[in-house]
């Protein structure tokens, strides 16, 4: 975790009320989200983590509840505003630093889409990673896809193609959002295999998918 700080950006925080105004930056680790359309500059999140005090951490879980806005920015990518929609789920946590008194408190929040991938059937999958042999994997296993691991370059080819594959806004992460459909995805499988571009191995038995660590989904730190 040498030099981690390099890659951390910022979630700031503004609610005023009658009565008061909240106002505080907090230190973000990781982040997923969504440009939307309209309105310009904003984007819709689906996964954050960050890092502060008892208060902070409590008040932004209530704003993920309420549906409120935050602002981010960090490494490689420009403040935006960003919220979270309805059911969207928070787990909080500590982390006993060596040289604090007190620990400093985690949040986790993932939108729902994200953390049941619900869309997938009707064309939209979420994922926190852009390599083939993620993409690949994680697709085969959504929706039941016949095929090997060695086929994930192809498929990921077949991907870029059809124009399917999109870049998401991502901190410490390379997200994308995948758009098809199981029967499309069987089609491309379907003539990879009968043009010879894809084959099945010589030898029948279970297919072994790699086992996938999470150090092949995040960034890891400067060092």
């Amino acid at each position: 975790m040498k030099n981690a700080h390099l890659r951390f950006g910022w979630l700031t925080y503004m609610k005023m009320t009658e009565k008061a105004t909240t106002h505080f930056k907090v230190r973000l680790d990781r982040f997923i989200g969504e440009v939307l359309p309209d309105p310009p500059r904003q984007a819709k999140a689906h996964f954050l983590s960050v890092f502060g005090t008892d208060t902070q951490i409590a008040a932004i879980s209530a704003a993920v509840s309420l549906g409120d806005k935050f602002m981010i920015e960090g490494p490689n990518l420009a403040s935006i505003r960003v919220g979270f929609d309805k059911k969207a789920e928070c787990y909080k946590g500590a982390l006993q630093l060596a040289d604090r008194k007190k620990p400093v408190r985690h949040l986790i929040a993932i939108s729902e889409e994200l953390a049941t991938n619900s869309s997938a059937t009707a064309g939209r999958t979420l994922l926190a990673g852009n390599s083939p042999s993620f993409v690949w994997t994680s697709l085969a296993q959504l929706h039941g896809l016949p095929g090997i691991p060695d086929w994930g370059e192809w498929f990921v080819d077949q991907l870029e193609n059809h124009q399917a594959i999109i870049p998401l806004l991502g901190l410490g992460c390379s997200p994308v959002l995948i758009k098809g459909n199981k029967q499309q995805f069987l089609s491309w499988l379907a003539r990879g295999v009968k043009s010879g571009l894809l084959s099945f191995p010589e030898q029948t038995g279970p297919t072994h998918w790699p086992r996938l660590h999470l150090d092949q989904i995040v960034i890891q730190s400067t060092s």
